[in-house]
C-alpha cells in the first residue's frame, strides 16, 4: 500500500494540473472529481502527520524530499486557487447524475415494450387448447420472448448499477468547495514546513 506521503505530491501534481489548465466554463465531471477526491482523501492531516512521523525514522533523505515537493505543491496551489471562484461544483454533480438518470431512464423505458409482449403472449396460451401445436408454437414464442426480455432487464439491471455509481460521485462533487482546497493546502503548506524544520533539527541532533 502506498503511504499517504508518497501518494500526495503525484495527486497534488495532478490537481496543480487541472487547475492550472481551466480557463473558465462548465468544467469536465472527471475534473472537478479529480479535486474533490483529493480533498476528502487528504483531509484527515492528523494521518498525514502520522505518516511522515514513521517515515522519519525509515526514510527521513526521502521524507525531506517529498516535503520540498510538498511545499512547492501547495504554494503553486495557493497562487491559482482564485481560478476556482464562481465554479458551481452543486452544478457539475447535478449535470453528471441527470445525464446518467436519463441513459437510465431511456434503457428502462425501452424495456416495457418487451415486457408487455411477453405477458401477451403468455396470455394468449391461456385460450388455446393445451398440447395442441397451435400451443406448443405459441409457447415456443413465448419462451423466446421472455428470454429477449430478461437479456435486456439484464443491461438495464446494470446501467441502474451504473448510475448508482455515478449519483455517488457526483455526491463527492456536490459537496465541494474552493474554499475546502484552500483551507487544505494552507495545512499541507504548514506541515510541510514543520517537517522540514523537525528534519533540519533531527540532523543537527537537536531531537524533534
Amino acid at each position: 500500500m502506498i503511504s499517504m506521503m508518497k501518494e500526495i505530491t503525484t495527486r497534488l501534481k495532478e490537481v496543480n494540473g487541472i487547475i492550472s489548465g481551466y480557463d473558465g466554463g462548465m468544467m469536465p465531471f472527471e475534473q472537478a472529481f479529480a479535486l474533490a477526491r483529493f480533498y476528502y482523501d487528504f483531509q484527515d492531516t492528523n494521518a498525514l502527520i502520522a505518516d511522515a512521523e514513521a517515515m522519519a525514522g525509515e526514510n527521513p533523505e526521502q521524507l525531506k524530499e517529498i516535503a520540498l515537493s510538498l511545499e512547492a505543491e501547495t504554494a503553486t496551489l495557493l497562487n491559482n486557487i482564485g481560478r476556482l471562484d464562481g465554479i458551481d461544483f452543486r452544478g457539475i454533480a447535478n449535470a453528471h447524475s441527470r445525464r446518467h438518470h436519463a441513459i437510465f431512464q431511456e434503457a428502462s423505458d425501452g424495456l416495457n415494450p418487451y415486457w408487455k409482449r411477453y405477458c401477451g403472449l403468455n396470455h394468449r396460451l391461456d385460450y388455446l387448447p393445451l398440447g395442441s401445436k397451435e400451443y406448443a408454437e405459441a409457447e415456443k414464442e413465448c419462451e423466446a420472448a421472455k428470454a429477449e426480455h430478461d437479456r435486456r432487464q439484464t443491461d438495464v439491471r446494470r446501467i441502474y448499477e451504473e448510475y448508482e455509481r455515478e449519483s455517488r460521485r457526483a455526491g463527492d462533487v456536490f459537496s465541494l468547495k474552493a474554499s475546502h482546497l484552500y483551507a487544505l493546502a494552507t495545512k499541507l503548506n504548514g506541515i510541510a514546513g514543520s517537517i522540514m524544520t523537525d528534519l533540519d533539527r533531527m540532523e543537527k541532533g537537536e531531537g524533534r
